[in-house]
């Protein structure tokens, strides 16, 4: 006998919604995750108005809401050329939300938790896969704990638990590209950014000192992200972080840093999404550097389309086969979209050839004053959204862009 229909390996942002969509259509669902407590270390912090339909959806929407803040404006700078572009999303105004939402990861996780506790739904942490078993009808999961090794038997298991997911390794998944030459350093700092021309959110280009910028509260709190070269230590990132901050931060200019942590960079894809009664959602099945917010953005959808087409299943109103057309459909959107088109945004940032550079800032010179062109930027987050699959979906209809007849197929990512 099964402990529960779904168990979610992963307490992150895409383990617990997919939880909670989960729960709303009726399946008894269990989270584990192997850390302390929810992860409070520097990660994607912007939800564009794609997430917000779920949030919305899920009826979180006004608590996540109410305890971030609203972006309505992006700036795009190349400082070599004195280049400093401000597109609104005021374009979206009238089709969606014209804002995008910033809030901690962590925020949004104690939200759902706590909507799930509601239901009865456990969520467990200190509690570290280490086994699976799929013998065709459960899943036997092995867990240690502090209290020593537990088994839960689940009816179907979903691993969200990140770019190196114990689900995907036990499984004998493959997970298939390549690892960045560089890695990313995502710091949380107290400074008066504003101060400095930086908008609520912004994307630095530049050989040196680019990255990315974004208040992340009303108290002063910022997200700044530069790259290092990978063959320099990670371990000792924290002392070359003052001089790095000089492109960023003149030197004089007060800050504290509230955390910082340094993460690699990956375009990885999974070789399948479902083996069996193991299903892979978020950076578990597919991964991507983080420019242009593609990657959470992708996950969440990935996981909750999957939450109503394995509902549905539990239901006996679909086939367990559709998780196959699932697990096609959710690669094709990060193969062809997702992936392509982080890429182009994290080369872009990058670019080193300066003829390349001025090609690049000329290509978004015409956003700033034409809303017809800002609107391909702003509503390109909608194609990760993908084909829901079967006609009871919840999620069905929801993409705006269809009604509002914008043709997003021919862009490869939200800059070009």
């Amino acid at each position: 006998m099964a402990d529960c229909d779904v168990l979610i390996v992963g307490a992150g942002p895409v383990g617990l919604l997919t939880a909670l969509t989960l729960a709303q259509a009726g399946a008894k669902v269990m989270v584990i995750e192997g850390n302390a407590a929810p992860n409070d270390s520097p990660r994607a912090a912007s939800y564009f108005a794609t997430s917000l339909i779920v949030f919305r959806e899920l009826g979180i929407l006004d608590e996540v809401d109410a305890r971030g803040i609203h972006v309505s404006l992006f700036g795009h700078h190349v400082p070599e050329y004195d280049f400093h572009a401000l597109i609104s999303m005021e374009c979206m105004k009238g089709i969606t939300y014209d804002y995008q939402l910033h809030v901690g990861q962590h925020i949004l996780c104690d939200i759902v938790i706590d909507r799930l506790r509601q239901r009865d739904m456990p969520v467990l942490f200190g509690h570290r896969l280490t086994g699976l078993h799929d013998d065709g009808g459960l899943v036997r999961a092995t867990i240690e704990t502090a209290e020593g090794v537990q088994q839960i038997d689940a009816r179907w298991v979903i691993g969200a638990d990140g770019a190196r997911s114990a689900v995907r390794r036990l499984a004998g998944i493959a997970w298939d590209g390549f690892t960045w030459d560089n890695h990313f350093i995502a710091t949380n700092v107290y400074c008066d950014m504003a101060s400095l021309g930086y908008q609520q959110a912004n994307f630095i280009c530049d050989p040196v000192s680019g990255g990315v910028v974004a208040q992340l509260d009303a108290e002063g709190l910022w997200r700044l992200t530069y790259s290092e070269d990978a063959w320099l230590e990670p371990e000792t990132y924290r002392d070359r972080l003052p001089s790095r901050y000089r492109g960023f931060i003149p030197k004089g200019m007060k800050y504290e840093i509230a955390s910082s942590s340094p993460y690699a960079l990956h375009q990885r894809c999974s070789e399948t999404l479902r083996k069996g009664r193991i299903l892979l959602a978020g950076d578990a099945g597919h991964t991507t550097n983080p420019c242009g917010g593609l990657g959470l953005t992708s996950g969440m959808w990935t996981g909750v389309v999957l939450a109503d087409l394995l509902g549905a299943v539990l239901k006996g109103d679909e086939d367990a086969a559709i998780l196959d057309r699932w697990s096609d459909e959710r690669r094709r959107i990060f193969l062809d979209i997702v992936n392509p088109g982080a890429i182009r945004n994290k080369v872009m940032m990058e670019e080193r050839d300066p003829l390349q550079r001025r090609k690049d800032m000329e290509g978004v010179k015409p956003m700033i004053d034409n809303p017809e062109l800002a609107k391909l930027m702003m509503f390109f987050p909608f194609r990760v959204i993908g084909d829901t699959l079967r006609e009871g979906s919840r999620w069905a209809g929801v993409d705006p862009t269809i009604a509002a007849g914008l043709e997003l197929s021919e862009r490869h990512s939200q800059l070009a």
